[in-house]
């Protein structure tokens, strides 16, 4: 009788430790969409590229300057044309997305930013 309560114990224990591990990773996931400065320039600088249709061989990685709140991202098309994105993490802040040196997209953050949240 005990070892049936055992088991019982243990596969509780098992249950309430994947379900705590299922939480964690889906808050992992959530982390994201909150984003900061820098998320915000990738995420408006896949959604300019999905918009003209560039398809993504990798995808634009960003950075921030050591100093001051300018962004620079690159990435490659998949036909193998260089991703170059600018902007800030400033108020006001303008992108510039290029693709193979050619400008796509100059304009706010926010409008392409508002524009992916109205769907």
């Amino acid at each position: 009788m005990t070892s049936g309560r055992s088991r019982a114990a243990a596969s509780f224990a098992a249950l309430l430790a994947v379900l705590a591990l299922t939480g964690c990773s889906q808050i992992a996931a959530l982390a994201p969409v909150g984003g900061n400065g820098l998320a915000e320039v990738r995420f408006a600088a896949i959604d300019v590229l999905q918009q003209k249709n560039v398809a993504l061989l990798t995808a634009p990685v960003c950075a921030q300057a050591d100093t001051g709140p300018l962004v620079t991202c690159v990435g490659t098309s998949a036909d193998g044309r260089e991703i170059t994105v600018t902007s800030s993490v400033a108020s006001g802040a303008q992108l510039v997305v290029a693709v193979g040196g050619e400008t796509i997209y100059s304009g706010a953050l926010t409008e392409v930013l508002d524009e992916a949240a109205r769907g």
